[in-house]
């Protein structure tokens, strides 16, 4: 008989656990849908690239002075093979200068994969 009034019990218990299973689920929150926030709106925009300043005036130049005049353009050495050396600019300019007896001979843009960009 005990075993009866537990196992009845225990149904009820569980019967009375399952009333509202049948119930609609809340509302959910309004928010508004991922794609209608602009992205740009929420992420920092990324900063300007400087733009890379003329090189073709160094033509000429000589090779100690053509190079501390890229420097201070803020160009940076990119690469060496033999007389010809390749300059990078944060501006994305790949710059090849060639050296003949001492002086820049050629100064021309290049694309940005002679510098290794």
């Amino acid at each position: 008989m005990l075993h009866r009034l537990l196992l009845a019990a225990s149904l009820l218990g569980t019967g009375l656990g399952l009333v509202g299973c049948n119930q609609p689920p809340p509302p959910a929150a309004s928010t508004p849908p991922a794609a209608a926030t602009p992205a740009a709106a929420s992420a920092p925009a990324a900063p300007a690239r400087p733009a890379a300043p003329s090189v073709a005036d160094l033509v000429g130049a000589r090779g100690s002075s053509g190079e501390s005049e890229l420097q201070s353009r803020g160009y940076t050495p990119a690469r060496t093979r033999g007389l010809t050396a390749y300059w990078w600019h944060l501006g994305g300019a790949c710059v090849r200068v060639v050296t003949n007896q001492g002086r820049y001979q050629t100064v021309e843009n290049v694309a940005a994969s002679n510098c290794g960009h």
